[in-house]
């Protein structure tokens, strides 16, 4: 099963996902922690820091370094962590695991977060992309 959302509800702009896995949630906690094995997933390098306050890096193989701090943790249950490219909008991710019969419910939400977050000011683009930001460089 599958399922992709994006929602824009009361300012908030977030992507959400939720697939499951026939995998067990400990090797499921373990591929999301382990920055070798997360980064199969994620498609570059990562670094993770697993612990409240830990960095968090992402080397794409396509695109932009992404730096950031992991501000949550429940051990094999959720995951959560804020971050950013230099030039790019600042976002947090959670991820969250479920148990099931035939393995792991995992779901990932990624929300846009407001501009304050990084002190940079924002710039609106005309549509067709009426709600995206270019940002600054101070």
């Amino acid at each position: 099963m599958h399922e992709e959302r994006f929602e824009e509800l009361a300012g908030d702009i977030a992507v959400e996902r939720s697939i499951s896995l026939p995998a067990n949630p400990h090797s499921v906690w373990e591929h999301l922690t382990d920055g070798k094995l997360v980064g199969d997933w994620m498609e570059g390098d990562v670094e993770i820091d697993a612990r409240p306050g830990g960095a968090i890096t992402m080397t794409p193989d396509d695109g932009p370094v992404f730096w950031g701090t992991v501000e949550e943790i429940v051990p094999g249950r959720r995951l959560q962590w804020s971050w950013r490219t230099d030039e790019g909008l600042p976002t947090q991710v959670e991820i969250e695991l479920e148990p099931t019969e035939d393995g792991t419910a995992l779901t990932v939400r990624e929300t846009l977060l407001p501009w304050t977050t990084t002190g940079l000011p924002p710039r609106w683009v005309d549509p067709p992309y009426p709600r995206a930001f270019l940002f600054i460089a101070a």
